[in-house]
């Protein structure tokens, strides 16, 4: 028998090693992708330290968003990330866990501010209350890759506030104009009690400074506790519960729309009743649901702003349909009209959007039981229970849109001495140049 040789694996030499690097696995699943590692010592490098393949794989990738969130379950004290997705053998990340993060994850709480384009906003608060307690630290980080950076500044400039704007773009040339931003929409007092002025403060990692925009809106909005914020093809939106605030980072234009049922007048009370979300053609939707069924709108951007019905169900022909899916909802099946009940003797409430078809729901009893997901698919109008409960019985989490990504972190440039992090004026930080109402 002839002696083994050590040499590295052949590379199939009828297909370009370019086109199979730069062509064909950036199209690949992200889990078919993470599996192809262990082929070779190449493909492992080529897989996980190429800034080219990265780029481009988190541009031309499969198309599969899915939803993110972190939580505790039941069963667990422990914060994780979790997935929802129709296609879990694709769109996926290759652990729950937030080691990756390097904190004492079992010493404090997380929080997940923000998502675009794979990139995630996630906030480490400790347990700990007194003079010795660290600030809350801020994390621009990749699931996807298990990297992490602390966002400098984030402490002074994102106190109290949970939902901030993540703006990403990974077409972006990854060697000169890649980077991430944060942005915090600041409510203002006005000398009209009615009338609230946002302002607009903005982190960019290519500068590692915080600026105060020159941008602000001054809107007739009576709550400004802000729940989640969405980017949608480069735009930033606020859901002030009646209201829709946007931000447009390229240009610095702002402006702001009532939601939906707010320009119909109707009836409907609730605001916890809805979600913003990004369908697959870049357009922001808010899915809305009261006790007459679903609906789901399109915010239409040229010209006025609009909203647009996109899809309407009643709970009726939901149920027909999917009796099965509601089955420990058993009892509400022995009363008369039970349909028109269900919202009120069920806390429901719609948790995302995934790929602009399929919406997720929590519905739980009340506060005394954690959310049983369901998955309502609009093409066939039938509703599936995905056999997963969201979160503790007290727990009301957010759910982000997300995309498997593996473009790497834009650095962080640290400023010059003489700039510092951010725009200090006279009496402090620009941000505390004017009373903030929150």
């Amino acid at each position: 028998m002839a002696p083994r040789t050590s040499r590295p694996m052949i590379i199939n030499e009828d297909i370009p090693e370019e086109v199979i690097c730069y062509d064909i696995f950036p199209r690949l699943p992200f889990k078919l992708v993470m599996s192809l590692k262990t082929v070779s010592r190449h493909y492992c490098a080529q897989l996980t330290s190429n800034t080219r393949f990265a780029a481009i794989q988190a541009t031309v990738c499969p198309s599969c968003p899915a939803l993110i969130h972190i939580g505790r379950s039941d069963e667990s004290s422990r914060y994780s990330l979790d997935v929802l997705s129709s296609t879990p053998a694709i769109v996926g990340i290759p652990s729950s866990g937030l080691d990756f993060l390097g904190c004492p994850i079992d010493n404090g709480h997380f929080d997940l501010l923000a998502s675009s384009n794979g990139l995630l906003c996630i906030r480490y608060t400790s347990y700990h209350i007194g003079p010795l307690t660290p600030p809350p630290i801020t994390f621009i980080a990749n699931p996807a890759t298990q990297q992490a950076k602390p966002i400098p500044g984030a402490p002074q400039h994102l106190v109290n506030n949970r939902a901030v704007g993540l703006v990403f773009d990974p077409s972006d040339d990854p060697l000169a104009k890649q980077k991430f931003m944060i942005v915090k929409a600041l409510p203002f007092a006005t000398t009209n009690d009615a009338l609230t002025k946002f302002r607009f403060v903005t982190f960019s990692s290519d500068t590692g400074r915080w600026v105060m925009s020159d941008t602000f809106i001054i809107a007739n909005i009576e709550q400004v506790r802000c729940n989640k914020v969405v980017c949608a093809s480069g735009v930033l939106y606020w859901d002030y519960q009646e209201d829709l605030i946007w931000f447009d980072v390229t240009r610095s234009v702002t402006g702001s729309i009532k939601m939906p049922w707010k320009l119909q007048e109707s009836n409907f009370e609730g605001w916890e009743r809805h979600s913003i979300d990004v369908s697959n053609n870049g357009m922001l939707m808010c899915t809305i649901i009261d006790k007459d069924g679903l609906a789901l709108y399109q915010l239409v951007t040229i010209g006025d702003h609009y909203w647009e019905l996109k899809h309407k169900k009643g709970w009726k022909d939901i149920m027909e349909t999917s009796g099965d899916a509601f089955q420990f909802c058993h009892s509400m099946k022995l009363r008369n009209g039970w349909q028109k009940k269900f919202c009120e003797r069920w806390f429901v409430r719609p948790l995302g959007l995934e790929n602009g078809r399929l919406v997720y729901i929590g519905v739980r009893l009340k506060w005394k039981t954690s959310d049983r997901v369901l998955r309502y698919d609009m093409d066939s109008g039938k509703v599936d229970n995905i056999g997963k409960k969201l979160g503790h019985a007290f727990g009301m989490y957010c759910a982000f849109g997300y995309r498997n990504s593996m473009a790497a972190l834009p650095p962080i440039d640290e400023p010059k001495l003489q700039d510092g992090i951010c725009d200090d004026k006279s009496g402090g930080c620009v941000c505390a140049t004017e009373g903030n109402k929150e």
